[in-house]
């Protein structure tokens, strides 16, 4: 018996002519990202198509399913409704309510689902993005050789206000590219290798260590993915470039050394954040003290011997998130993860596992989803909305790639027969 068959929110002559506006206006949001302003502007472009569309472009009851999309907006309208709860009952009312404007941002992920249509429109994002950030990186070696950019105080910020964000975008970028090395897919992998070394060289002259640590974690998945049995080779690399930095870079050889050092005053001033953002929990544990307000009541929550009497916010994202908006949003949040890594990795497994013709989009999600969280443990890098939105249109992706058993797209699936052609009086 053939498997059966649903409607997906596009058409066979949607999939067949390309993409359409509305997919652009989404693509130039996410390509855009380094002028928020612009972004902004063509993600309201991308929103107006989508409800001008809506009866075309909205999924049936039975795709929400077939593709996994409900199993993720699930969990995003939990965090949303816990996110508008946290604003009416937040300590300041009128100063958490300007944050609703983040609820705008967070519609990248429900717009995947309506404008991006299977594997090639997926995969054009994905070359995008990695140019993107291939030209961000060039910039930011630019501004590392050719101005004052560079030390420790004045880090390079690419073309972002604050390096920060950069050093964001530059790890996302390198999963993308790396899933391309590891899965083979790409027609000319040695261009590959030469976009993924600029983006990692301006990564590691931010000086920015989580964004260091998710590298590494990640470089080191991909390494025993790829070449389990050549593991020594990789060690031995790392042994030589840890010697090289030692010797010719002492700045950022002194950075590396400090990841684990509670002598060094950003990290004890770590544990203090944490200390402060458990106290806010326990006063506010089901919708936090407020979207906005830690800023506000650091102040009187922080540890005596803290480095800092005021910080903007925890350099956690998961106390970031329980602290402003309570143990519910930090359920909606890490069930959203987990939720898009497990489509991911059975998309991964279903299409042939690394050999795969997708195997670089469903690893490619992974790795940013790995490296992003490892990232987070240090940084509070969800509120980053440049960073954010890239990592949601990741999320969305395994849903843009429904089971090709299935259909990945009603072009590839064909038209959909007449369901009178399989009843038995046919």
């Amino acid at each position: 018996m053939p498997p059966p068959r649903f409607r997906l929110p596009w058409t066979d002559s949607d999939e067949a002519s390309g993409p359409d506006a509305g997919y652009w206006f989404y693509a130039l949001h996410l390509a855009t990202i380094w002028g928020l302003a612009l972004s902004n502007a063509f993600h309201g472009m991308a929103l107006l198509w989508a409800m001008i569309r809506w009866k075309r472009v909205r999924p049936s009851s039975e795709s929400l399913s077939a593709t996994g999309m409900d199993r993720l907006l699930k969990p995003f309208a939990l965090y949303v409704a816990v996110f508008l709860v946290s604003v009416l009952t937040s300590y300041k009312v009128p100063e958490s309510a300007t944050h609703l404007r983040g609820l705008i941002g967070l519609t990248t992920l429900p717009l995947a689902f309506l404008l991006v249509r299977g594997q090639r429109q997926v995969r054009l994002l994905f070359d995008i993005l990695i140019w993107t950030t291939l030209g961000l990186a060039i910039l930011g070696i630019g501004q590392y050789l050719f101005t004052d950019y560079g030390a420790l105080d004045n880090r390079i910020p690419g073309a972002f206000s604050h390096y920060m964000t950069y050093s964001g975008i530059l790890l996302v970028g390198s999963c993308l590219v790396l899933a391309r090395i590891v899965a083979n897919t790409a027609s000319k992998p040695s261009r590959d290798w030469l976009i993924l070394i600029p983006i990692l060289v301006a990564l590691v002259l931010t000086l920015t260590r989580h964004a260091w640590l998710a590298a590494f974690a990640v470089l080191t998945i991909a390494w025993l993915l790829r070449f389990r049995r050549l593991f020594w080779v990789y060690v031995a690399s790392v042994a030589l470039l840890l010697a090289f930095t030692a010797s010719v870079a002492p700045e950022h050889w002194s950075r590396l050394r400090s990841i684990a050092s509670l002598e060094d005053p950003s990290n004890y001033d770590r544990l203090c954040m944490a200390y402060a953002g458990v106290h806010m929990i326990e006063d506010a544990p089901l919708f936090g003290i407020g979207p906005g307000m830690v800023e506000y009541y650091y102040p009187i929550y922080r540890h005596p011997t803290s480095t800092r009497s005021h910080v903007m916010h925890l350099h956690n994202t998961v106390m970031q998130l329980g602290a402003e908006r309570g143990l519910l949003t930090v359920v909606a949040y890490v069930w959203l993860m987990a939720a898009a890594v497990i489509l991911a990795y059975r998309g991964l497994k279903r299409d042939g596992g690394l050999s795969g013709p997708r195997a670089d989009l469903y690893l490619g999600t992974l790795l940013t989803l790995i490296a992003f969280n490892v990232a987070g443990i240090f940084e509070a890098n969800w509120r980053d909305s440049e960073v954010q939105r890239w990592v949601l249109f990741l999320i969305a992706v395994p849903c843009c790639l429904p089971d090709h058993q299935r259909g990945e797209t009603a072009a590839e699936a064909g038209p959909s027969p007449d369901p009178a052609a399989d009843s038995p009086e046919a």
